[in-house]
């Protein structure tokens, strides 16, 4: 009995043993691993980029750890434990150390969902340090929520001019739910733990403010220095959540290396260089919301907490920072996501305000199709600084703002433009994707290797639909995407889902808060660097309208005979407009097609208009009509298709056969020619173009016969021009019509026009080159006699385009896409195609 009871001791040791050595992991036995640390960069690993400014060796140490925080540059040191003085430096390999200067902290905050947290998880933090005195290093654990209190309040109580009134939740900033502490009595070397600090929470449903709300988002991990004279060092800090195993969605966290991404931006900002941040976006990324972001008292301990102070215009001096006068126009940009990116911008990297010109491009009510009629002033900065057009204090100049971005050699274009909120979009909806694929495009054709991030804003997950377009521009064009709406909509798993947007979709401070802490993420840098992985300039389009949104505007206002009172012809693919109804709203159509608007809109107005389209075919006349009571168009800006040429009958490159020249007299501003030529049945005009797609131009009657298209020697298209168009006034229109002929391929092309069955009045050609990029161009060149055949290893598309120099020349009937015959004597050659 006894030698069975040893057996099975023994049995237990050995069993307790081997336990112990599993690195920590579950055993059948349900033993418990240990839990993951909830930190980011808890090893506080830093990218020291001042060697970059001063040229001196100093890189083992820094003032700022990627994703931590301090108020100012300075208040930490962050360094490799190989230079820390040895009395400091523990005993086991901690890689980097921290050292906190008398009366300032570092902080790290997330929110609840990045690390699979709930109401009522239980957490602990850790931290090894180091303190000359007793209780010098504080360790804090902040439970952190929106604020809330019984009831409605109304802004005009406090001196401000909103007379409305709102819950009492979502004023200002997240506050303190609750929070655990710990010190050490102990001097040198210590490790101060907190534990037992329960994730507080209760939330109500319904938007209404109550007291007894507890809506917790987030976590803020501190570490503070409480001594006035002397520094603490921490390292090797860890916040664990107690049985964190049986959660399966408690994630080990990785620090994403997004900032590769926006390489040449990281680097200027290394570099101490002015940089140019444009804001795209809608009301919320300029901060726009019911009740107003306002400046509120946020010292829980005075008497005036969360009461509005100040509203409308920045006050720098209100704000305690005398040193962005200028910089930021009103309190709701100082409060935007982009706002505080600035300041953080400012912090991480040591800048000054003028070095980040953050130009809210961000607008009320705009949406991205809006936006296109002001790519090219936001983007010269040709508009001067006003608060609410770019977020700025009027009355400066940008030259005095921002002295070394004026100054330096490639002016000031942007560096990066960050595509926010998409909630008032609705252009070509479900296709909005090509209207914001067309900004870029034309921001990459005009400011090539300028950088994008995508930081777009969602509500419940419902909000809008444009993600998901962001998204696919993402994986096409190598774009950062900082997913705040997964973040988002997680949130309202947790607190009530008004607190941080109490009225309309508009967030608040907090809101804005929350969404800035995942726009940070793109910015944080560590070493080892990770190569640099630049954004791709004009890849393949990802959808096919995009090629009508990326050209350059033209404007047309009321005077131009273009527009005829409410109707106007496309240049190409997009339009963006401006009008007016006496009954609201004006009802716009497109070809015959019935849309919305919201309102008028008869002032020009970069950002804001009263209806824009651009899902239309390529190469076809496209008709806007504004209908309503009294409807009058008052502005159009009109797209021109990249690398368009126009080749009216009066074009040399025509042969004629013969055929007479006449004007032709427009009622429509002629868009597509003054000249005409009038075909009889049989006969016709050539002529040979380099293109990948064309357009036909003719003028419909009643009496016109049909227009045959022939393209190199095929029948294309037997068009009827005998077909009116009826307008919202149901008035038969005989005027000016084209077609498209698409999908041609890169290269020459013989254009035949021949009429049938009756006359036929022809205006002109429009031809395309429409390739997203020169990727599938394929050019051959060599030496060639007069009388040589050439053939190609690998047949061309369809005819190419071939140069010749010296004595070689070439007709373009011994063209074909397998070969060419030269003329002439000796020369080079340069064959261009797909």
């Amino acid at each position: 009995m006894k030698n069975t009871l040893k057996i099975t001791i023994l049995m237990l040791c050995l069993s307790l043993s081997a336990l112990t050595i599993k690195d920590g992991k579950p055993s059948s036995s349900g033993s418990t691993e240990e839990a993951p640390n909830l930190l980011l960069n808890s090893s506080f690993e830093f990218h020291s980029f001042m060697s970059h400014r001063t040229g001196k060796a100093s890189d083992f140490q820094s003032h700022n750890v990627a994703f931590w925080n301090t108020e100012a540059w300075g208040d930490i040191e962050v360094m490799r434990e190989s230079h820390v003085s040895k009395p400091i430096r523990p005993d086991f390999s901690t890689h980097n150390m921290v050292a906190i200067s008398p009366g300032k902290k570092i902080w790290q905050f997330f929110t609840l969902p990045e690390a699979g947290l709930a109401y009522g998880d239980e957490l602990s933090l850790s931290v090894h340090g180091y303190q000359k005195e007793a209780n010098q290093l504080k360790s804090e654990i902040k439970v952190m929520k929106a604020d809330s209190e019984d009831g409605e309040w109304s802004p005009k109580d406090f001196g401000m001019r909103d007379s409305r009134s709102f819950p009492k939740h979502a004023r200002g900033e997240l506050v303190v739910a609750k929070e655990y502490s710990a010190s050490m009595e102990k001097s040198g070397t210590i490790k101060v733990l907190v534990e037992n600090a329960t994730i507080i929470g209760k939330a109500s449903v319904g938007n209404i403010s109550g007291s007894k709300d507890i809506n917790t988002f987030g976590i803020q991990v501190e570490f503070e220095n409480l001594s006035s004279s002397d520094t603490v060092w921490i390292y090797a800090p860890k916040l664990s959540v107690k049985e964190a195993y049986r959660n399966s969605l408690h994630p080990s966290r990785e620090m994403t290396p997004n900032y590769r991404h926006i390489p040449r931006t990281i680097q200027k900002l290394w570099k101490g260089e002015a940089i140019h941040v444009i804001v795209m976006g809608s009301s919320i990324d300029r901060g726009s919301a019911n009740p107003p972001m306002y400046m509120y008292d946020e010292d829980p301990s005075s008497a005036t907490y969360k009461q509005p102070l100040s509203e409308g215009l920045f006050d720098p001096e209100k704000a305690g920072r005398e040193d962005l006068d200028g910089y930021y126009g009103e309190w709701r940009h100082y409060y935007s996501y982009a706002g505080r990116l600035k300041l953080e911008l400012m912090r991480k990297f040591n800048l000054s305000a003028d070095k980040i010109c953050l130009n809210f491009m961000a607008a009320d009510g705009s949406s991205i199709g809006e936006s296109h009629s002001g790519l090219q002033q936001y983007f010269s900065l040709s508009i001067p600084p006003n608060p609410n057009l770019n977020g700025h204090k009027e009355g400066e100049s940008w030259e005095d703002l921002y002295p070394d971005l004026l100054n330096r050699s490639e002016g000031a274009r942007p560096d990066l433009v960050i595509f926010g909120s998409g909630a008032n979009e609705k252009t070509d909806t479900p296709d909005e994707v090509a209207v914001f694929e067309g900004a870029i495009r034309w921001i990459q054709q005009n400011y090539p290797n300028t950088e994008f991030l995508f930081s777009p804003y969602q509500n419940q997950g419902k909000y809008t639909p444009n993600t998901v377009d962001l998204q696919a521009l993402s994986l096409r064009y190598q774009i950062p995407y900082m997913d705040y709406p997964k973040i988002a909509d997680d949130l309202t798993g947790l607190g009530n889902k008004y607190s941080l947007v109490p009225s309309d979709g508009h967030p608040q401070a907090a809101a804005h808060y929350l969404w800035f802490k995942q726009v940070e993420k793109a910015f944080e840098c560590w070493n080892p660097i990770f190569a640099g992985q630049a954004q791709l300039q004009l890849p393949e389009r990802l959808h096919t309208n995009t090629y009508g949104w990326e050209g350059n505007m033209v404007t047309f206002d009321s005077t131009s005979s273009r527009i005829k009172t409410n109707r106007f012809i496309f240049e190409d693919n997009a339009i963006n407009s401006w009008g007016k109804t006496d009954s609201e709203p004006p009802v716009p159509y497109v070809d015959g097609v019935k849309f919305e608007s919201r309102r008028s809109s008869p002032s020009y107005n970069l950002r804001n208009s009263m209806f824009r389209h651009g899902r239309t075919s390529l190469g076809d006349r496209h008709i806007l009509e504004i209908a309503g009571e009294n409807a009058k168009l008052t502005y159009v800006d009109s797209k021109v298709n990249p690398n368009r040429r126009f080749f009216p009958v009066s074009n040399p490159n025509w042969n004629l056969s013969g055929q007479t020249i006449e004007p032709f007299h427009s009622e429509w501003g002629a868009p597509y020619g003054t000249e005409k030529i009038t075909l009889k049945p049989g006969e016709y005009i050539e002529i040979e173009v380099v293109c990948t797609d064309l357009s036909v131009a003719w003028v419909d009657d009643p009496d016109a016969g049909t227009l045959d298209i022939f393209v190199d020697d095929q029948l294309m298209k037997s068009q009827s021009c005998n077909i009116g168009f009826i307008d919202t006034d149901k008035k038969v229109n005989y005027l000016e019509n084209r077609k498209g002929i698409l999908n041609l391929g890169f290269g020459l092309h013989k254009v035949r026009l021949q009429a049938k069955d009756a006359d036929v009045a022809v205006l002109s050609v429009f031809t395309y080159d429409s390739r997203s990029n020169l990727n599938s161009e394929r050019r051959l060149t060599g030496l060639a006699v007069g009388g040589e055949t050439l053939e190609f290893t690998r047949p061309f598309k369809t005819r190419p385009l071939v140069i010749c120099s010296g004595d070689l020349s070439v007709d373009t009937k011994d063209i074909s896409n397998t070969g060419v015959k030269f003329s002439g004597t000796n020369g080079s050659y340069i064959i261009i195609g797909e």
